[in-house]
């Protein structure tokens, strides 16, 4: 099991558990997450009763996560660095656009949220392939993703 499908499994039985009390956020995906902390984001998706919604703010927090992590490995690894950084840029502008396009796209907050999960679960594959120097698989799924 991955690291997000831990933290998913973890997120999901904890808001079982936790108060039947939703967070405001979980009936508005266009809630300003990315002022959130990743933890405020995991408490978000820990309180929301649709598993869609929950999903997109786990995998919310795990974006910020994989940019930092982009972003420190960066600068310890001059070599590579500007490969790094340039493939970050370009999946933290992907995800920013899909995020504010999405809204226009699809009116119906599951479906919407259902798209973006599956959008930040295709990215961010290729973005740790990247991160962990898989750069060959990375553009293996990158070209096939490109396939109708």
């Amino acid at each position: 099991m991955t690291k997000y499908g831990i933290l998913l499994l973890a997120g999901l039985l904890w808001s079982a558990h936790s108060s039947a009390q939703e967070n405001k956020a979980c009936r508005m995906p266009d809630y300003d997450y990315q002022s959130q902390s990743t933890m405020q984001l995991r408490a978000i998706a820990a309180s929301c009763h649709s598993e869609q919604v929950a999903r997109l703010y786990y995998n919310r927090a795990y974006h910020a996560e994989l940019l930092q992590e982009g972003e420190a490995l960066s600068r310890i690894v001059s070599v590579s660095g500007r490969e790094t950084t340039r493939h970050l840029q370009a999946y933290r502008l992907y995800m920013a656009l899909l995020e504010a396009f999405a809204r226009n796209w699809n009116r119906n907050i599951q479906d919407r949220a259902a798209f973006l999960n599956r959008e930040y679960d295709r990215r961010s594959e290729v973005v740790e392939l990247r991160l962990h120097g898989y750069d060959r698989l990375a553009d293996l799924k990158e070209a096939k993703m490109l396939l109708p």
